[in-house]
Protein backbone atom coordinates (compact mmCIF):
# COMPACT_ATOMS: atom_id res chain seq x y z
CA UNK A 1 0.00 0.00 0.00
CA UNK A 2 1.26 3.50 -0.83
CA UNK A 3 0.59 4.51 2.79
CA UNK A 4 3.52 2.31 3.79
CA UNK A 5 3.77 2.02 7.57
CA UNK A 6 0.47 3.88 7.90
CA UNK A 7 -1.77 1.25 6.37
CA UNK A 8 -3.92 1.51 9.49
CA UNK A 9 -4.66 5.22 8.92
CA UNK A 10 -7.91 4.72 6.95
CA UNK A 11 -9.23 2.50 9.74
CA UNK A 12 -8.05 4.92 12.42
CA UNK A 13 -9.94 7.72 10.66
CA UNK A 14 -13.03 5.60 10.10
CA UNK A 15 -12.70 5.78 6.31
CA UNK A 16 -15.53 3.60 5.00
CA UNK A 17 -17.61 5.19 2.23
CA UNK A 18 -21.23 4.15 2.50
CA UNK A 19 -21.84 2.12 -0.64
CA UNK A 20 -25.58 2.60 -0.34
CA UNK A 21 -25.58 6.34 0.36
CA UNK A 22 -27.15 8.80 -2.03
CA UNK A 23 -25.24 12.03 -2.60
CA UNK A 24 -27.36 15.16 -2.99
CA UNK A 25 -26.59 18.09 -5.29
CA UNK A 26 -26.10 20.39 -2.31
CA UNK A 27 -23.64 17.96 -0.74
CA UNK A 28 -21.60 17.69 -3.95
CA UNK A 29 -21.40 21.46 -4.37
CA UNK A 30 -20.47 21.77 -0.70
CA UNK A 31 -17.52 19.50 -1.42
CA UNK A 32 -16.66 21.45 -4.60
CA UNK A 33 -16.19 24.52 -2.42
CA UNK A 34 -16.30 28.16 -3.49
CA UNK A 35 -16.80 28.72 -7.21
CA UNK A 36 -16.70 31.82 -9.41
CA UNK A 37 -19.92 33.57 -10.31
CA UNK A 38 -21.45 31.88 -13.36
CA UNK A 39 -21.03 34.25 -16.33
CA UNK A 40 -24.05 35.83 -17.98
CA UNK A 41 -22.00 37.04 -20.97
CA UNK A 42 -19.63 34.44 -22.40
CA UNK A 43 -18.06 37.01 -24.76
CA UNK A 44 -18.28 34.31 -27.42
CA UNK A 45 -16.11 34.84 -30.49
CA UNK A 46 -15.90 32.89 -33.73
CA UNK A 47 -12.56 32.49 -35.44
CA UNK A 48 -11.55 30.80 -38.66
CA UNK A 49 -13.51 27.94 -40.21
CA UNK A 50 -12.20 25.34 -42.62
CA UNK A 51 -12.90 21.85 -43.97
CA UNK A 52 -10.70 18.85 -43.27
CA UNK A 53 -11.54 15.42 -44.67
CA UNK A 54 -15.28 15.99 -44.75
CA UNK A 55 -15.49 17.82 -41.41
CA UNK A 56 -15.96 21.55 -40.98
CA UNK A 57 -13.89 22.83 -38.07
CA UNK A 58 -14.60 26.22 -36.53
CA UNK A 59 -12.57 28.03 -33.91
CA UNK A 60 -14.59 29.32 -30.98
CA UNK A 61 -13.53 31.06 -27.81
CA UNK A 62 -15.33 32.33 -24.72
CA UNK A 63 -14.77 33.70 -21.24
CA UNK A 64 -15.54 31.78 -18.06
CA UNK A 65 -15.30 35.02 -16.12
CA UNK A 66 -11.78 34.40 -14.81
CA UNK A 67 -8.39 33.52 -16.27
CA UNK A 68 -7.51 33.15 -19.96
CA UNK A 69 -10.20 32.72 -22.61
CA UNK A 70 -11.24 29.17 -23.42
CA UNK A 71 -10.18 28.14 -26.92
CA UNK A 72 -12.20 25.41 -28.62
CA UNK A 73 -13.05 23.59 -31.83
CA UNK A 74 -16.56 22.94 -33.10
CA UNK A 75 -16.73 20.06 -35.58
CA UNK A 76 -19.69 19.28 -37.86
CA UNK A 77 -20.07 17.30 -41.09
CA UNK A 78 -19.03 19.36 -44.10
CA UNK A 79 -22.52 19.24 -45.61
CA UNK A 80 -24.43 19.66 -42.31
CA UNK A 81 -27.75 21.52 -42.53
CA UNK A 82 -29.62 22.75 -39.47
CA UNK A 83 -28.89 21.97 -35.81
CA UNK A 84 -27.42 18.57 -34.98
CA UNK A 85 -27.33 16.53 -31.79
CA UNK A 86 -24.37 17.85 -29.80
CA UNK A 87 -21.56 16.20 -27.88
CA UNK A 88 -19.17 17.81 -25.45
CA UNK A 89 -16.04 15.69 -25.96
CA UNK A 90 -13.85 16.23 -22.90
CA UNK A 91 -10.12 15.70 -23.45
CA UNK A 92 -8.05 13.38 -21.27
CA UNK A 93 -5.41 14.29 -18.68
CA UNK A 94 -2.43 12.22 -19.93
CA UNK A 95 0.07 14.17 -17.79
CA UNK A 96 0.11 16.50 -20.80
CA UNK A 97 -1.24 19.91 -19.87
CA UNK A 98 0.18 22.01 -22.69
CA UNK A 99 -2.52 20.68 -25.00
CA UNK A 100 -6.20 19.87 -24.54
CA UNK A 101 -8.62 19.93 -27.47
CA UNK A 102 -5.83 18.99 -29.90
CA UNK A 103 -5.73 15.47 -28.45
CA UNK A 104 -9.11 14.70 -30.03
CA UNK A 105 -9.01 16.59 -33.32
CA UNK A 106 -7.31 16.12 -36.67
CA UNK A 107 -7.05 19.08 -39.01
CA UNK A 108 -6.55 21.72 -36.33
CA UNK A 109 -3.43 22.68 -34.40
CA UNK A 110 -0.94 19.81 -34.36
CA UNK A 111 0.81 18.61 -31.24
CA UNK A 112 4.60 18.14 -31.55
CA UNK A 113 5.80 14.72 -32.70
CA UNK A 114 7.02 13.95 -29.19
CA UNK A 115 3.34 13.48 -28.25
CA UNK A 116 2.47 11.06 -31.04
CA UNK A 117 2.29 8.34 -28.38
CA UNK A 118 -0.72 10.01 -26.81
CA UNK A 119 -3.19 9.48 -29.62
CA UNK A 120 -1.65 6.11 -30.50
CA UNK A 121 -1.82 4.71 -26.97
CA UNK A 122 -4.93 6.42 -25.66
CA UNK A 123 -7.21 6.90 -28.68
CA UNK A 124 -6.51 3.96 -30.97
CA UNK A 125 -4.35 6.18 -33.19
CA UNK A 126 -7.51 8.03 -34.27
CA UNK A 127 -8.97 11.53 -33.99
CA UNK A 128 -12.26 10.55 -32.32
CA UNK A 129 -13.88 13.99 -32.45
CA UNK A 130 -13.62 13.98 -36.26
CA UNK A 131 -15.05 10.48 -36.51
CA UNK A 132 -17.96 11.36 -34.26
CA UNK A 133 -18.71 14.51 -36.26
CA UNK A 134 -18.80 12.45 -39.47
CA UNK A 135 -21.61 10.40 -37.93
CA UNK A 136 -23.84 13.46 -37.82
CA UNK A 137 -22.96 15.23 -34.57
CA UNK A 138 -21.87 18.73 -33.69
CA UNK A 139 -18.84 18.03 -31.49
CA UNK A 140 -17.45 20.69 -29.17
CA UNK A 141 -13.94 20.14 -27.81
CA UNK A 142 -12.35 22.76 -25.58
CA UNK A 143 -9.50 23.45 -23.20
CA UNK A 144 -10.37 23.29 -19.51
CA UNK A 145 -8.74 24.83 -16.45
CA UNK A 146 -4.99 23.90 -16.41
CA UNK A 147 -4.87 22.63 -20.02
CA UNK A 148 -4.04 24.22 -23.38
CA UNK A 149 -5.21 27.82 -23.60
CA UNK A 150 -6.25 27.60 -19.92
CA UNK A 151 -2.89 26.22 -18.74
CA UNK A 152 -0.10 27.79 -16.73
CA UNK A 153 2.92 28.72 -18.83
CA UNK A 154 6.51 27.64 -18.30
CA UNK A 155 7.28 31.13 -17.01
CA UNK A 156 4.66 30.59 -14.29
CA UNK A 157 6.19 27.40 -12.91
CA UNK A 158 7.52 28.09 -9.37
CA UNK A 159 11.32 28.01 -9.10
CA UNK A 160 10.98 25.64 -6.17
CA UNK A 161 9.63 22.93 -8.48
CA UNK A 162 12.62 23.30 -10.80
CA UNK A 163 14.93 23.02 -7.79
CA UNK A 164 13.24 19.81 -6.62
CA UNK A 165 13.04 18.11 -10.02
CA UNK A 166 16.34 19.42 -11.33
CA UNK A 167 14.80 19.86 -14.78
CA UNK A 168 13.04 22.55 -16.79
CA UNK A 169 10.77 20.21 -18.77
CA UNK A 170 7.31 21.75 -18.88
CA UNK A 171 5.03 18.70 -18.62
CA UNK A 172 6.91 17.19 -15.66
CA UNK A 173 6.77 20.54 -13.91
CA UNK A 174 3.06 20.93 -14.73
CA UNK A 175 2.24 17.62 -13.02
CA UNK A 176 4.16 18.74 -9.92
CA UNK A 177 2.57 22.19 -10.13
CA UNK A 178 -0.92 20.71 -9.76
CA UNK A 179 -0.04 18.87 -6.56
CA UNK A 180 2.60 21.06 -4.95
CA UNK A 181 1.45 24.60 -5.78
CA UNK A 182 -2.00 24.89 -7.30
CA UNK A 183 -3.63 22.49 -4.82
CA UNK A 184 -2.31 24.66 -1.98
CA UNK A 185 -3.82 27.79 -3.51
CA UNK A 186 -7.16 26.06 -4.02
CA UNK A 187 -7.15 24.83 -0.42
CA UNK A 188 -6.36 28.34 0.78
CA UNK A 189 -9.17 29.81 -1.34
CA UNK A 190 -11.69 27.21 -0.21
CA UNK A 191 -12.22 25.62 -3.60
CA UNK A 192 -11.24 22.38 -5.38
CA UNK A 193 -9.90 21.28 -8.73
CA UNK A 194 -13.01 19.13 -9.19
CA UNK A 195 -15.22 22.17 -8.61
CA UNK A 196 -13.32 24.46 -10.97
CA UNK A 197 -13.19 21.86 -13.75
CA UNK A 198 -16.90 21.23 -13.37
CA UNK A 199 -17.45 24.99 -13.50
CA UNK A 200 -15.51 25.24 -16.78
CA UNK A 201 -17.45 22.29 -18.21
CA UNK A 202 -20.83 23.69 -17.17
CA UNK A 203 -19.92 27.00 -18.81
CA UNK A 204 -19.03 25.09 -22.00
CA UNK A 205 -22.38 23.31 -21.86
CA UNK A 206 -24.16 26.66 -21.52
CA UNK A 207 -22.18 27.97 -24.50
CA UNK A 208 -23.09 24.88 -26.52
CA UNK A 209 -26.79 25.56 -25.95
CA UNK A 210 -26.41 28.96 -27.67
CA UNK A 211 -24.76 27.63 -30.83
CA UNK A 212 -26.97 27.39 -33.93
CA UNK A 213 -25.14 24.24 -35.03
CA UNK A 214 -26.29 22.33 -31.92
CA UNK A 215 -29.84 21.16 -31.27
CA UNK A 216 -31.65 20.49 -28.03
CA UNK A 217 -29.91 17.20 -27.24
CA UNK A 218 -26.34 17.40 -25.92
CA UNK A 219 -24.34 14.44 -24.63
CA UNK A 220 -21.04 14.39 -22.75
CA UNK A 221 -18.18 11.93 -23.05
CA UNK A 222 -14.50 11.60 -22.25
CA UNK A 223 -11.59 9.35 -21.36
CA UNK A 224 -9.74 9.25 -18.02
CA UNK A 225 -9.65 12.81 -16.65
CA UNK A 226 -12.27 13.58 -19.28
CA UNK A 227 -14.22 10.61 -17.95
CA UNK A 228 -14.01 11.95 -14.41
CA UNK A 229 -15.29 15.31 -15.64
CA UNK A 230 -18.04 13.51 -17.55
CA UNK A 231 -19.19 11.88 -14.31
CA UNK A 232 -19.34 15.25 -12.57
CA UNK A 233 -21.30 16.69 -15.49
CA UNK A 234 -23.68 13.73 -15.44
CA UNK A 235 -24.26 14.49 -11.76
CA UNK A 236 -24.70 18.26 -12.00
CA UNK A 237 -26.45 19.07 -15.30
CA UNK A 238 -30.04 17.87 -15.64
CA UNK A 239 -30.24 18.78 -19.33
CA UNK A 240 -27.55 16.34 -20.47
CA UNK A 241 -29.02 13.84 -22.91
CA UNK A 242 -26.57 11.00 -22.17
CA UNK A 243 -23.08 10.43 -20.73
CA UNK A 244 -20.16 8.16 -21.63
CA UNK A 245 -17.31 8.13 -19.07
CA UNK A 246 -14.38 5.95 -20.17
CA UNK A 247 -11.64 4.61 -17.89
CA UNK A 248 -12.83 6.60 -14.89
CA UNK A 249 -14.93 4.42 -12.59
CA UNK A 250 -14.23 2.18 -9.59
CA UNK A 251 -14.94 2.23 -5.85
CA UNK A 252 -12.95 4.56 -3.62
CA UNK A 253 -11.80 1.80 -1.27
CA UNK A 254 -10.36 -0.15 -4.18
CA UNK A 255 -8.19 2.84 -5.13
CA UNK A 256 -6.56 3.66 -1.80
CA UNK A 257 -4.13 0.72 -1.86
CA UNK A 258 -2.02 1.54 -4.93
CA UNK A 259 -4.17 3.78 -7.09
CA UNK A 260 -4.15 7.26 -5.57
CA UNK A 261 -0.86 8.71 -6.79
CA UNK A 262 -1.69 7.98 -10.41
CA UNK A 263 -4.85 10.09 -10.37
CA UNK A 264 -5.35 13.83 -10.55
CA UNK A 265 -6.73 15.87 -7.66
CA UNK A 266 -9.98 16.07 -9.63
CA UNK A 267 -10.84 12.59 -8.28
CA UNK A 268 -10.31 13.59 -4.66
CA UNK A 269 -12.30 16.68 -3.63
CA UNK A 270 -11.95 17.13 0.12
CA UNK A 271 -14.09 14.67 2.11
CA UNK A 272 -16.44 13.65 -0.71
CA UNK A 273 -16.33 10.10 0.65
CA UNK A 274 -18.20 11.14 3.79
CA UNK A 275 -21.31 11.44 1.62
CA UNK A 276 -20.86 8.25 -0.40
CA UNK A 277 -18.68 6.26 -2.76
CA UNK A 278 -17.42 7.38 -6.18
CA UNK A 279 -20.12 5.43 -8.08
CA UNK A 280 -22.73 7.35 -6.08
CA UNK A 281 -21.61 10.55 -7.83
CA UNK A 282 -22.53 9.06 -11.21
CA UNK A 283 -25.74 7.74 -9.66
CA UNK A 284 -26.78 11.34 -9.04
CA UNK A 285 -27.41 11.69 -12.79
CA UNK A 286 -30.05 8.95 -12.93
CA UNK A 287 -32.22 8.33 -14.84
CA UNK A 288 -30.27 10.00 -17.69
CA UNK A 289 -28.73 7.32 -19.95
CA UNK A 290 -25.26 6.32 -18.73
CA UNK A 291 -22.73 4.14 -20.54
CA UNK A 292 -19.61 3.36 -18.49
CA UNK A 293 -16.70 1.77 -20.33
CA UNK A 294 -14.16 -0.06 -18.18
CA UNK A 295 -10.62 -1.00 -19.24
CA UNK A 296 -10.14 -4.54 -17.92
CA UNK A 297 -6.35 -4.13 -17.62
CA UNK A 298 -6.50 -0.52 -16.43
CA UNK A 299 -3.31 0.53 -14.64
CA UNK A 300 -5.23 3.16 -12.64
CA UNK A 301 -7.94 0.94 -11.12
CA UNK A 302 -8.29 -2.55 -9.72
CA UNK A 303 -10.35 -5.14 -11.54
CA UNK A 304 -12.40 -5.78 -8.40
CA UNK A 305 -13.06 -2.07 -7.89
CA UNK A 306 -14.40 -1.74 -11.43
CA UNK A 307 -16.49 -4.90 -11.10
CA UNK A 308 -17.99 -3.64 -7.84
CA UNK A 309 -18.87 -0.30 -9.45
CA UNK A 310 -20.54 -2.06 -12.37
CA UNK A 311 -22.50 -4.31 -10.01
CA UNK A 312 -23.65 -1.22 -8.09
CA UNK A 313 -25.05 0.36 -11.25
CA UNK A 314 -26.68 -2.86 -12.42
CA UNK A 315 -28.45 -3.09 -9.07
CA UNK A 316 -29.35 0.57 -8.55
CA UNK A 317 -29.55 2.41 -11.87
CA UNK A 318 -33.01 2.58 -13.49
CA UNK A 319 -33.66 -0.40 -15.74
CA UNK A 320 -32.61 0.10 -19.35
CA UNK A 321 -30.75 3.35 -18.64
CA UNK A 322 -27.34 1.95 -17.70
CA UNK A 323 -24.85 0.04 -19.81
CA UNK A 324 -21.44 -1.16 -18.68
CA UNK A 325 -18.81 -2.74 -20.92
CA UNK A 326 -15.40 -4.09 -19.98
CA UNK A 327 -12.63 -4.42 -22.57
CA UNK A 328 -9.38 -6.41 -22.21
CA UNK A 329 -7.20 -3.32 -22.65
CA UNK A 330 -4.95 -0.96 -20.73
CA UNK A 331 -6.12 2.56 -19.83
CA UNK A 332 -7.36 3.81 -23.21
CA UNK A 333 -10.29 4.56 -25.50
CA UNK A 334 -9.61 2.11 -28.31
CA UNK A 335 -11.13 2.12 -31.80
CA UNK A 336 -13.60 -0.62 -30.79
CA UNK A 337 -14.57 1.23 -27.65
CA UNK A 338 -15.13 4.41 -29.64
CA UNK A 339 -17.28 2.62 -32.20
CA UNK A 340 -19.37 1.04 -29.44
CA UNK A 341 -19.75 4.37 -27.67
CA UNK A 342 -20.76 6.15 -30.87
CA UNK A 343 -23.31 3.43 -31.67
CA UNK A 344 -24.77 3.84 -28.18
CA UNK A 345 -25.01 7.60 -28.67
CA UNK A 346 -26.89 6.98 -31.92
CA UNK A 347 -29.44 4.96 -29.97
CA UNK A 348 -29.80 7.39 -27.07
CA UNK A 349 -29.22 10.87 -28.48
CA UNK A 350 -30.22 10.99 -32.15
Amino acid sequence: MDLGKYTDLPSALGFAPDKNAKISMSQLFEVFGKLPKFPTDFKLERGKSWVHDGVRITELSWSTGYGPRTQSYLLVPEDAVGPLPGVLFLHSHDDVKGYGKEKLVEGGAVMPAEYDWLRKNHYGDRAPANLLAKRGYAVLTFDCFMWGSRSFSMDEMPERLIEILGVSEYERLAVMHESMALSKYLSLFGTTLAGLLNFDDRVAFAVAKTLPEIGSKIAVMGLSGGGCRTIYMHATVDEIAASVPVGAMATYESMIDKHVAGHSWMFWPQDLAKYGDWPAVAMMGAPKPLYVQYCGKDQLFTKQGMQDADAYFVKNYPAGKYKGSTYPVLHSFTAQMQDDAFDWLDENVK
